[in-house]
């Protein structure tokens, strides 16, 4: 009997599961603590990666060549992302390290540049002017394991993270000019209504120094085949943005200076005409300038008073020249001055090219507006003064203000008594060539120009410029086409708007923080 209750035992198969399920409880422990635990280090992993990323971006965009950038940079990302109990401080949840769950402790490295192709860094630096890639680095943070040690292991190791970031620029909308700046800050509210005498860098020899204006090597798409060289009198000056660093471009460029004249109804040999269309060549609504149309009378005058009867075209003819009032100073009446005066006073040292702000508005009004006083001018910014973008918007609102006059003649006296050869000299403020653009909330007056303010410190030849801010000019004088120089006049009306008004921020010059590995 004792046999057979023993064979019964070993025959029975219930509750089989309960032994092999004891034998492999510490394994199924074993595995569901690995998983647990490698979750925990994938999710730190995470979290410190993230912390790289943010504090890597926060540092590029302080990476603008200026003074105190590496410092600011590390500030941006310190102060903000990796600050102990701050408002915005990365935190890690898994590490069990006793450092805390705030991440802030960062390191920091950077260059002057980075192949993300080759995945290669150019050399690092310690200069602010030359940092453009900042390395970030999270130190090391450690998960100790809840189940792991089970099976033998004890922490994850020093697990750290690294970013690599910079700043991505783009410029859009506007002509490729540049001028040198005076200042990091210019302009101030105090620049507002300076002259300033613009000088032409030509040659790659030439330093260039504050008031030197020279152009953007920017590649351009043009709506037609037209010459690539005379961006400056197109009424699209660029199609979109262009991302990439910006240098400037060297060379005498006479027909971007010819383009430019076309914003006054100047048409020089081999410019374009007029686009209505477009507004491409075309003038402004006011063209005032130092310029007059000179108109030939033939015959025979017996007196003075019969030339002075004469009277202006209603337009000037294709058959008429075109004259510098400085030009004819020689005339039996010669013409005064008719275009917007300059300061009566400029600056000294670097700065002789930047006007005072001071000029004769008083003047200008007694001449071409008889009794109107300047103080009938709106104070459209409000600072007390008149300046001449102020004086032309004014004029250029009533047609009246804007008529043709005769401001002076010439003749050649003859054998005999009496004048031959009789020319007078016209004064055309509104624009009789081209077609005049009317400003609109997607239209700049075409005697506003959009221009970079470049540091050119230590700027030589063809290299990459550092933007400080964007401009608006006013354009006072045409380009002076003569000699190499080709100065032009104008005044500094402030910081660009978009047409129609508004902050340019972000409108034509554009940096964004990108992550580059």
């Amino acid at each position: 009997m004792l046999g057979r209750m023993r064979r019964s035992f070993r025959a029975d198969e219930n509750a089989a599961i309960a032994p092999l399920f004891a034998v492999s409880l510490f394994a199924l422990i074993a595995v569901g603590g690995v998983g647990f635990d490698y979750a925990r280090l994938a999710a730190m992993d995470s979290e410190l990666q993230s912390a790289a990323d943010q504090a890597a971006l926060a540092a590029a965009t302080q990476l603008d060549g200026r003074t105190n950038a590496i410092t600011r940079a590390q500030g941006a990302a310190n102060n903000y992302l990796a600050q102990s109990g701050g408002t915005y401080v990365n935190k890690t949840l898994f590490a069990n390290d006793g450092s805390g769950s705030d991440i802030t402790s960062l390191s920091f490295t950077f260059y002057e540049g980075y192949d993300s192709t080759t995945d290669v860094f150019d050399s690092a630096t310690t200069a602010d002017a030359d940092a453009a890639v900042v390395e970030v680095t999270v130190n090391t943070r450690t998960a100790f394991y809840a189940l792991t040690p089970i099976v033998g292991a004890l922490s994850s190791g020093g697990i750290t993270a690294q970013a690599v970031a910079g700043l991505q620029s783009a410029t859009c909308n506007v002509p490729p000019m540049m001028f040198c700046s005076p200042s990091s800050t210019f302009p101030a509210d105090s620049d507002v209504g300076k002259g300033m005498l613009l000088h032409m860098k030509a040659q790659q020899a030439d330093v260039w120094a504050p008031g030197n204006f020279g152009y953007l090597d920017i590649d351009y798409v043009y709506p037609d085949s037209g010459n690539p060289n005379t961006t400056l009198g197109r009424n699209t000056d660029l199609l979109g943005c262009v991302g990439e660093a910006v240098e400037s471009r060297t060379g005498n460029r006479t027909p971007e200076m010819k383009a430019l004249n076309t914003r006054f109804d100047q048409y020089a040999s081999g410019t374009p005409s007029c686009n209505s269309g477009t507004g491409s060549f075309c003038p402004a609504q006011d063209v005032r300038r130092n310029e007059v149309s000179v108109q030939s009378h033939n015959g025979n005058f017996n007196t003075l008073a019969e030339i002075q009867a004469l009277s202006c075209a209603s337009s000037p003819s294709n058959n008429d020249s075109w004259a510098q009032i400085s030009d004819l100073s020689a005339a039996l009446s010669p013409p005064s001055p008719q275009g917007l005066p300059r300061d009566t006073a400029f600056g000294s040292g670097n700065y002789t090219n930047f006007g005072s702000g001071a000029w004769d508005g008083a003047g200008y009004m007694a001449q071409h507006h008889g009794s109107t006083l300047l103080s009938s001018v709106p104070d459209l910014d409000g600072n007390g003064s008149r300046s001449r973008y102020e004086v032309y918007m004014w004029e250029k609102a009533s047609a009246s203000r804007m008529t043709p006059k005769k401001v002076g003649y010439d003749a050649k006296p003859k054998n005999g008594g009496g004048y031959n050869q009789v020319k007078i000299y016209c004064s055309y403020p509104e624009p009789k060539t081209g077609t005049p653009v009317i400003p609109s909330t997607a239209q700049k007056d075409r005697r506003l120009m959009t221009v970079a303010s470049v540091d050119c410190g230590g700027l030589s030849g063809h290299a990459q410029v550092n933007i400080i801010k964007w401009v608006d000019m006013f354009l006072v004088e045409p380009a002076n086409l003569g000699g190499s120089d080709q100065t032009f006049f104008a005044e500094v009306k402030g910081p660009a708007e978009k047409p129609g008004g508004g902050s340019g921020f972000q409108y034509f010059g554009r940096n964004k923080p990108v992550l580059l590995r």
